[in-house]
């Protein structure tokens, strides 16, 4: 940068910097329902594109497969998401946390900084995202049939550690298969320390391709 701020910390990462607002935190709580879980957001988020949305599920019972995720809102004024767990009647619950490549306004005390635009880059009250983990090499495990249609699922060797929370939005999309596209869900195995993703179709490549997805924690 020729001008502006920017603050580094002792091992040479930029913490601050108002040419690149950094991924921040911007509202958290938790989800619940039975077939249909919804969360409101605690308020709105002013992004024009749909915020990131990380989630963890709650390790009772079996693996929640939530599917069909939708953001209520739109742009400027995103307000919650919804989605549908792929088993009618299963249970979906979790806690989340919404981020964006901005901030907002949180803190009564602290420090802000704008951009040369008025754009706020950065509030002490909103916490920064540290991305933990990213990877793309699903392997296929397997098809369970369904009460209606087949389940084929995929999986990564990755263990879900303390406070980490699993991007949402990469399986808001439906997956590739033979048919006519199926739809795309999301699972955490904690017993066997996986992450998960669902095709549900009537069929389906085996090669579901790089999707990626991304496991991230706050920085307090």
């Amino acid at each position: 940068m020729s001008y502006g701020f920017q603050s580094i910390n002792d091992n040479s990462f930029v913490q601050i910097d108002s040419d690149a607002p950094r991924l921040c935190m911007l509202t958290k709580g938790a989800y619940s329902g039975v077939d249909t879980a919804t969360a409101a957001f605690a308020r709105a988020i002013t992004s024009q594109d749909p915020p990131l949305v990380f989630i963890r599920p709650d390790q009772s019972g079996g693996i929640q497969v939530p599917i069909s995720v939708w953001f209520a809102g739109g742009p400027g004024n995103w307000t919650g998401f919804s989605m549908k767990a792929s088993n009618v009647n299963s249970t979906l619950s979790g806690q989340y946390f919404v981020a964006a490549w901005a901030s907002m306004g949180t803190a009564s005390y602290g420090l802000r900084l704008w951009d040369q635009n008025a754009a706020l880059v950065y509030d002490s009250g909103a916490p920064a995202v540290v991305v933990t983990f990213a990877a793309g090499n699903w392997t296929y495990l397997g098809m369970e049939q369904l009460s209606v249609g087949r389940r084929y699922f995929w999986g990564i060797n990755k263990s879900l550690g303390a406070g980490e929370y699993v991007s949402l939005n990469p399986f808001t999309m439906n997956c590739h298969n033979e048919g006519s596209g199926g739809g795309c869900a999301l699972g955490v195995d904690y017993a066997n320390s996986r992450i998960m993703t669902y095709s549900l179709a009537f069929n389906a490549w085996i090669d579901q391709g790089h999707r990626p997805f991304l496991c991230a924690k706050l920085l307090a």
